[in-house]
């Protein structure tokens, strides 16, 4: 996505399409006016001196957030348009809390609430909507905070911590969001892309995906807080599907994302990558699906990114563990503050605060996070040492006070997530001296060949499966495609181990959750271990493609 001050938009736009409304998308302007935000601090200001249910507590915070966005999206398939829309949506999300910042209803039980706006800039509409959301949240509130002390009451509850910290109001307006797109023209271009795996003919599906969006981000809380930040952004997402003779799928697929259309690559630039793409997936279908391999593993810079946020991206984030959760709750890196966790010529940091990065745009970029904290870079491990987590402002055990990284994918509270995460290894090497380490680790195991892994599959909250992989062998470094393979576990630990890592690096963007960006160089594994996929595979079609046939 794309944004002047943030790059959120994205995964905010696929949380609105829950509730779009049509038709008010023309030019991908939103309105700049003041009325929004005033239905929100007058009725913030009312519930807080008024809201009270018979002789029970009355909220100490309350925090509104409001979305309001704009969206294009078109989708292409084999040349022709599938789909071509654009909506608008207002959302609100409101957290109400009961009790004080050292105990209060959170942290026990998922709360807040979301509730759908009116487009129009009605003010007493825009109020109505926002009082009966308050009023749901408040009722829940109340009831969460009685069980919640009633649970304490009848177990045996360790020293906690509180359950908020107090911030600092924070008074801003940006300029409002706007992202013209000409539909006609990316219609045009996604249609020109699509029609490019007709030259690919044992390709069984491939589509072409384009958004776009503009998002003006509204928060006020009872502190004092009055916040308008504005995001705008982009994606163009390509997937494509092939079957072997076996009958195993394989799949792949190319994503860019900017802050605005013309942060994208030329569309001769997409082209070449769809045939490539293509080529390499055909290349696949031919290769030999081996049994198992133990062994060294080299992880290309794109694949060492998802590496990276599989094994560790989550664990240095600093966030409470909920009552009643118990040790399934802690997921954190949080007992080893201090201790090792990296090879001792690694470093790692966290900078939400720049946009782009060797020109290519970060989807974790943002100034204020969604508690109205400003962001700010945090270095998490030096020399190998862990030394600080990624926090909001609901504390922890030994993280208290937060550092601009609490985010919300459109539901529940704010929790601490990665912004913009930095891997790099004052020791690294170039690719061919990496791929000569990888040949030598492979030699001293008395192995045939060593493994390069060059990208994976996304999705599924996991380490995906090797998409682009080869065997390179040790007695004359040539190459040889393989597929079929899946990862046995892999621990977080081995990361300790790891043998070397380069010193060229590559943007990975999650567009998904609340966005986040990874930017790492390869890296070598000592030892990992890969299993045949098992599986009944359909039989491929009995006809060709009507491609063929053209």
């Amino acid at each position: 996505m794309m944004s002047r001050r943030r790059f959120g938009i994205l995964p905010a736009l696929a949380v609105s399409l829950v509730v779009p409304a049509p038709g008010w998308a023309a030019d991908g302007v939103l309105p700049d006016n003041d009325v929004l935000m005033k239905a929100m601090v007058d009725e913030l200001d009312r519930s807080l001196a008024e809201l009270k249910l018979e002789d029970l507590a009355r909220p100490y915070y309350i925090q509104y957030r409001a979305d309001d966005a704009v969206y294009f999206w078109i989708e292409a398939s084999y040349g022709a348009i599938i789909q071509s829309d654009d909506r608008r949506s207002r959302t609100l999300s409101t957290r109400v809390r009961v009790g004080s910042y050292e105990l209060d209803n959170t942290n026990f039980r998922r709360g807040g609430g979301r509730a759908s706006l009116p487009l129009d800039d009605d003010y007493t509409a825009l109020r109505h909507a926002i009082w009966r959301a308050t009023d749901r949240d408040y009722k829940g509130a109340i009831q969460t905070l009685t069980q919640k002390e009633a649970y304490m009451k009848d177990k045996n509850v360790e020293e906690r911590p509180d359950d908020y910290t107090r911030g600092e109001p924070v008074t801003a307006l940006e300029p409002s969001a706007e992202i013209p797109i000409d539909v006609q023209l990316w219609e045009g271009r996604l249609k020109r892309i699509s029609k490019r795996f007709e030259k690919y003919p044992t390709i069984q599906d491939a589509t072409v995906r384009f958004f776009g969006g503009a998002l003006n981000r509204f928060i006020v809380n009872s502190e004092g807080t009055r916040l308008r930040t504005a995001d705008t952004g982009v994606q163009l997402d390509i997937n494509a599907q092939i079957q072997a003779d076996d009958g195993m799928r394989l799949s792949d697929s190319l994503s860019y994302i900017g802050y605005e259309v013309a942060d994208l690559p030329p569309i001769e630039k997409i082209l070449e990558d769809v045939d490539k793409l293509c080529e390499r997936l055909i290349v696949a279908t031919k290769s030999e699906i081996p049994e198992q391999y133990t062994g060294p593993v080299l992880f290309e810079p794109a694949a060492a990114c998802r590496v990276f946020e599989a094994l560790l991206a989550d664990k240095l984030c600093a966030r409470p563990i909920p009552l009643g959760a118990g040790r399934w709750g802690d997921t954190s890196l949080e007992k080893k503050l201090g201790l090792r966790i990296l090879p001792r010529s690694f470093s790692v940091y966290d900078d939400p605060t720049v946009r782009k990065h060797d020109g290519k745009a970060l989807s974790g970029a943002y100034t204020y996070d969604d508690e109205a904290v400003p962001a700010q870079r945090v270095t998490i491990v030096e020399k190998g040492i862990l030394e600080n987590l990624l926090s909001g402002r609901a504390p922890t055990k030994k993280i208290n006070g937060s550092n601009g990284h609490a985010r919300s994918g459109g539901f529940g509270d704010p929790y601490a997530a990665v912004g913009c995460l930095y891997f790099s290894d004052a020791n690294g090497l170039s690719a061919d001296e990496l791929r000569q380490e990888l040949i030598q680790a492979a030699k001293d195991e008395g192995l045939e060949y060593g493994l390069r892994i060059v990208s994976l599959e996304s999705g599924g909250g996991g380490l995906g499966n090797p998409i682009a992989a080869y065997k390179v062998y040790v007695d004359d470094g040539r190459e040889e495609p393989i597929r079929g393979m899946r990862f046995k576990p892999i621990q977080t630990r081995s990361l300790k181990r790891l043998l070397a890592a380069g010193t060229e690096v590559e943007v990975y963007n999650a567009s998904s959750g609340v966005g986040s960006s990874i930017v790492a160089p390869a890296i070598l594994f000592e030892e990992i271990e890969l299993t045949k996929i098992e599986g009944e595979w359909d039989r491929p079609p009995i006809l060709a493609s009507p491609a063929t046939r053209q």
